[in-house]
């Protein structure tokens, strides 16, 4: 494609290039466009019946509010009965607790105790008559009958004493017991009743709280139905900007020598700093015009929609050479960096290579 040698011409380049993603992807958004318009938001005969259903089935939920507030009121009651008992259990404990441990202030033992005296008393009587002997007469009378009583009278007398302090101490403790276990189970059943209190804001509202879910259920669908629609919309919109892209270039042209060089190295300034579009799939009309010095191709075509020709390259064939030259745009398509795609070419005469 001539000579290789350079022309002694240098000239510095500034473009500005503004690329529109919403013309070279047309076609594809068109159709989905097209799709989205067809889409209808109203809410669907599925959706207005179960709405109904929600609604019908909120409105069925029983007002508990009475039963429950009796329930708390049975509670406190049960609370209230707890004192009364406690009286009476203290009532008949009570009189042990504090009594005597003295065996004589025992009920009815005096009695028992005067009638084993009296027998003890007669035994030892008998005892001196069928001797013959006069029991006022006898010096030792008052020590046998004293001996007799002793005996007699002594381990009664220990075994009702222990007994009276066994039955005092055990009902202190009774006493104490039962004052402990009346006190938790009226602190238990004022905490139950409050807990049960708390929650009966809560019953009450229950219904209305579900009636309203689901007339906002109902109410939101379509608003649901809609969003469906313009979530993916929004996207398709994004695409429809536009970016603008400056690149500089100074550089050696060979017009002279190269029929392309001037062509190409003015893509080259425009393309240098912001990838140019060069994706197959979007060109039309695209003919091989000619060869770089390092023999890649140069064609000549039209974007589709466009009529306004264009000179470069093909994304997929730099790629393959210089995959670092080759740069995926944030619509799918490729984009060729011709700084970095001519650099080679550049350095064997071409053009100057843009750092």
């Amino acid at each position: 494609m001539g000579s290789k040698t350079p022309a002694t011409t240098t000239q510095n380049q500034s473009s500005t290039t503004t690329q529109n993603p919403w013309a070279t992807a047309q076609p594809l958004l068109n159709n989905l466009v097209g799709d989205y318009m067809g889409v209808n938001p109203a809410v669907t005969g599925a959706q207005s019946q179960a709405g109904q259903n929600l609604i019908s089935s909120a409105a069925g939920i029983p007002n508990l509010t009475p039963q429950a507030t009796q329930s708390v009121q049975n509670i406190f009651g049960s609370a209230g009965m707890l004192p009364a008992t406690w009286g009476q259990v203290s009532g008949n404990l009570s009189p042990i607790a504090g009594m005597s441990s003295n065996p004589y202030q025992t009920p009815g033992f005096g009695d028992a105790l005067n009638t084993l005296t009296q027998n003890i008393t007669n035994t030892v009587k008998g005892q001196y008559a069928a001797s013959g002997r006069s029991p006022s007469g006898a010096g030792d009378y008052a020590q046998s009958l004293g001996r007799g009583l002793m005996q007699g009278e002594a381990p009664i007398l220990q075994d009702q004493y222990n007994k009276n302090i066994g039955n005092i101490m055990s009902a202190n403790q009774m006493l104490s017991n039962a004052g402990i276990n009346t006190s938790q189970a009226m602190s238990g059943n004022m905490l139950a009743a409050l807990q049960g209190a708390g929650l009966l804001p809560s019953v009450a509202m229950a219904p209305a709280t579900a009636q309203m879910g689901a007339a906002n259920a109902v109410y939101g669908q379509p608003i649901q139905n809609l969003n469906q629609v313009l979530t993916p919309a929004m996207g398709l919109g994004g695409m429809g900007g536009t970016t603008t892209g400056v690149g500089t270039a100074t550089g050696t042209q060979t017009p002279a020598n190269d029929p392309w060089a001037n062509a190409l190295g003015t893509a080259v300034g425009v393309a240098g700093m912001v990838g140019s579009l060069s994706d197959r799939r979007l060109k039309t009309d695209v003919k091989d015009i000619g060869r770089t010095h390092d023999n890649q191709k140069i064609y000549s075509y039209r974007f589709k929609g466009s009529n306004v020709p264009q000179i470069g390259m093909m994304a997929d064939e730099v790629e393959g050479k210089t995959p670092e030259a080759v740069e995926t745009g944030p619509e799918g398509f490729k984009r060729v960096r011709y700084d970095k795609a001519t650099r080679k070419a550049a350095k064997m005469g071409m053009m100057p290579a843009h750092e």
